[in-house]
């Protein structure tokens, strides 16, 4: 069975299962209600999250996402924990990936036994030294047949010194820096340098690729959508500051004006009532 169809007869298994439930029901995923269910993301791959054993039913979660429950039951702030332990799991992976990519290699893995070579070379170096005035002794004594059979050995031998210095010299090709491995900063998938289009391509739409994709995208929505709701309360926190001091300012007692008349201030009032009581006697 593919994994579509896998994943297809899941989802009809979900509704058939969601008959008459409720989207507050505690075996109904609340992953899905939200946005997905992680564990549907990675199934048969190497980061398989396992099953999950709850309803998954597309009718409960457009039945949720269209209610007034929606954001104040605690669903969305579960699933936001829950995918960015993922996510930050992986950027600690890609991590790992990078310091051994790049990490600089052991000298016997870069040239394995080279001092085993190197030792072999000087010892090379001293038999054909010694063979040359052995050849020229040979061929001044007559002995010319033994004298180029010296001379031959000692060609093999150079021969089999210059090959040596050639592997001293030579680096494991897989610590070439044009064949180091790259990293996927999507899933932290080892890739290939120069690899064909169509594995690249491969890569890219495969379940792991696209499950660490949309977790990804999933945070990166969250994380605006939160930046954007703290800045609106941090508005409204400055309004409702700004509004409390105007009220407070409004109610003191020395910022109102006095509304009364001159003359119906009491110390002027008990003035005018003396001057009216010695006209009137």
């Amino acid at each position: 069975m593919t994994d579509t169809a896998r994943q297809l007869l899941q989802e009809l298994m979900g509704e058939l299962q969601g008959g008459g439930k409720q989207y507050t029901d505690s075996d109904v995923c609340k992953d899905h209600l939200v946005d997905f269910c992680p564990h549907q993301l990675f199934t048969n791959t190497k980061v398989d999250l396992g099953p999950c054993d709850l309803i998954h039913d597309n009718r409960l979660r457009t039945a949720y996402q269209s209610s007034s429950d929606k954001n104040h039951l605690g669903y969305e702030s579960s699933f936001y924990d829950r995918i960015q332990r993922l996510s930050h799991d992986l950027q600690r992976k890609v991590r790992r990936a990078l310091d051994r990519v790049t990490a600089e290699a052991d000298e016997q893995l870069i040239n394995p036994r080279k001092e085993e070579k190197e030792e072999r070379a000087i010892i090379l170096d001293e038999r054909i030294k010694l063979m040359v005035p052995q050849i020229q002794e040979l061929g001044e004594s007559g002995r010319v047949n033994e004298a180029l059979g010296v001379f031959e050995h000692m060609e093999r031998m150079t021969s089999d010194l210059d090959a040596l210095k050639e592997r001293i010299n030579s680096v494991n090709p897989l610590f070439k820096n044009e064949n180091r491995l790259g990293v996927c900063d999507v899933c932290g998938a080892l890739l290939v340098p120069n690899d064909a289009a169509k594995r690249l391509d491969a890569h890219n739409e495969g379940k792991q690729h696209q499950g660490y994709l949309r977790i990804q995208k999933a945070v990166e929505e969250y994380e605006r959508t939160r930046e954007s709701s703290g800045q609106s309360r941090e508005r409204g926190s400055h309004r409702s500051r700004h509004d409390a001091r105007t009220r407070s300012r409004n109610r003191s007692p020395y910022s109102q004006p006095d509304r009364r008349s001159h003359d119906d201030h009491p110390r002027y009032s008990y003035r005018n009532n003396s001057r009216r009581r010695r006209r009137n006697d």
